[in-house]
């Protein structure tokens, strides 16, 4: 190029754009240095790529235990039975098969889940829960109509329950179970648990030392259950828990029991159960066979009204604008009162209810069983007349019946308190309601008798 020509200014640009294209070919050694050193791994990166050996990886943290959720207000009510008949019942300790069924039936329209004896165990023991409310049976002794009469019902409903054996009558002829009766019942739902060897009073030390008393205790409480787990072990149905004969203990027998590794003892003590009820003194109501004692009380959880399938019939009713027009099945005596009567007149008035079906209707009342009521289908009203003086300070009494607003039998009960000093009173305060305005009372039932003496259990 010659200078000063006007094509000066364009030689100079190519001839800066070609020293620019030397110096970057010199430049990219260099670069390709510094960009290998900026794209390098590090040791650690490195390391995370390599494989690892099957040996290296480090083992999987341990779970974490989740506590079981356990209701701990929830209450059980634990049914005892005794022997059965298809007869007229003469005993407290025998009951009328279809009394049974009927108070199993009692047990459904209420609504009450019936829990197994593992249930019972696992909730006492914080492993799992069971329903706020729920029913456990038990039958002690081994008579054989817990196979013949007992069992058949129980299978019927799907019931589970638990049978107290005690040695010395399985399998001895007469009325005990016999081996093969025993392990149906295992094979129908039953489980099976000890009632000692030799049905005695476990507190009577019968003229023995403290060390032949201890021996023979042992005998009773560890001989009985290892017999249980020996005989029908193989059945899986053996728990290890024991109901004390005629439900007396004292503190030795305790001792003994919780050294033998008794998971629950069971008493006769009337009474709901809870989660912190002492594990070897736990309650049963023995049912009676000939007044049904105890039944009605064992079925009220209710704080005094007791209804389940009819529970909002003894409940305040609202109208759409909010006005209380009270129940629609009112009761006297009312739930949770104090009467001051021995002799009262028990009322029920069903008036606001269409269609009651006067055939259908059942009234117990707890230390008579099934009563002889009048009803009168125009006023809607349900009488019974306490016969004898109450000596008990807490009444109960169930009602079953239908009408036409129910597909299946209502169950109301309730529960009143006595005043202790009644029976001071005049004579007026103490003698029977009179009301003649009601038709006979019902003849469906034989006339009533005095409740019997129990007997021992």
């Amino acid at each position: 190029m010659i200078p000063g020509s006007r094509y000066f200014p364009i030689g100079l640009a190519a001839l800066a754009a070609v020293f620019l294209l030397a110096s970057c070919e010199k430049a990219a050694p260099y670069l390709d240095q510094v960009k290998k050193a900026l794209d390098r791994e590090t040791d650690e990166e490195l390391a995370a790529r390599k494989p690892v050996a099957p040996e290296d990886i480090p083992p999987p943290p341990a779970p974490v235990k989740m506590e079981p959720v356990v209701n701990k207000e929830a209450r059980v009510s634990i049914l005892g039975y005794h022997d059965f008949t298809d007869g007229t019942s003469s005993n407290d300790m025998i009951l009328n098969v279809e009394d049974f069924r009927r108070q199993m039936q009692a047990i459904r329209d209420a609504k009450l889940p019936v829990i197994s004896l593992r249930q019972f165990l696992d909730w006492k023991q914080g492993k799992s829960d069971i329903p706020a409310e729920c029913v456990m049976i038990t039958i002690d002794d081994g008579w054989k109509a817990t196979h013949t009469l007992a069992l058949g019902v129980l299978k019927d409903f799907g019931y589970p329950f638990t049978v107290f054996l005690y040695k010395n009558y399985i399998n001895v002829g007469g009325r005990s179970l016999t081996h093969d009766e025993v392990r149906e019942i295992a094979r129908s739902g039953g489980t099976l648990s000890s009632h000692s060897l030799s049905h005695q009073n476990l507190s009577r030390k019968g003229g023995r030392g403290d060390e032949a008393y201890d021996a023979w205790l042992r005998e009773e409480l560890v001989e009985s259950m290892r017999y249980l787990e020996e005989t029908y072990g193989d059945t899986g149905a053996v728990v290890k828990t024991f109901a004390y004969p005629f439900g007396i203990y004292n503190d030795r027998v305790l001792e003994i029991a919780r050294e033998a590794g008794y998971e629950a003892c069971f008493t006769v003590n009337g009474k709901k159960t809870g989660w912190e009820e002492k594990d070897l003194e736990i309650g049963r109501y023995v049912v009676h066979g000939t007044t049904l004692a105890n039944f009605d009380p064992a079925l009220d959880f209710g704080g005094g009204a007791v209804t389940t399938g009819g529970r909002k019939l003894l409940a305040e009713q609202k109208s759409e604008d909010g006005t209380q027009k009270g129940p629609l099945v009112s009761v006297t005596p009312s739930a949770n009162s104090v009467v001051g009567n021995r002799l009262p007149l028990i009322e029920v008035d069903l008036s606001k209810l269409t269609g009651v079906d006067p055939e259908s209707i059942v009234l117990r009342v707890s230390g008579f069983g099934r009563v002889s009521h009048r009803f009168d289908p125009a006023s809607g009203r349900l009488t019974y007349q306490i016969p004898q003086r109450l000596r008990v300070e807490t009444c109960a009494v169930q009602l079953s019946f239908r009408h036409a607003g129910s597909k299946e039998n209502e169950l109301i009960g309730w529960t009143f308190q006595v005043d202790p000093l009644a029976n001071y009173l005049s004579s007026d305060s103490a003698a029977p309601v009179k009301n003649d305005s009601l038709p006979p009372a019902s003849t469906d039932e034989a006339a009533l008798t005095p409740p019997a003496a129990t007997p021992s259990l």
